[in-house]
């Protein structure tokens, strides 16, 4: 891709709502030449030959019968519990706490 000229830069800056003064105009000009040349890079790869893989994994649901389970007691839950009231277990409260 051949170098930018000083108006595209100055328009690219516009419409990213950047100032640049007059002495990085042909810095800029070359960086944005080179962004472009890697756009183009990556516009020419061919996609259609092959399958695409968008995610190395398959995220495929496993899906199980539900099967009813032997519940702990409650007495045996708040024994492994820091603090106790009344039968609940006590937590540090998250929301409203000024």
């Amino acid at each position: 891709m051949e170098k930018l000229e000083k108006e595209q830069v100055l328009h690219v800056a516009d419409l990213a709502r950047l100032y640049v003064k007059e002495e990085e105009i042909n810095k800029y000009a070359v960086q944005l030449s080179e962004i472009l040349t890697e756009i183009d890079k990556i516009n020419k790869v061919n996609i259609e030959d092959g399958d695409m893989l968008i995610a190395p994994t398959t995220n495929k649901n496993e899906y199980r019968e539900d099967e009813i389970g032997t519940m702990l007691e409650p007495e045996t839950v708040l024994k492994n519990a820091k603090h106790v009231s009344d039968g609940y277990i006590i937590v540090p409260r998250v929301i409203g706490n000024d």
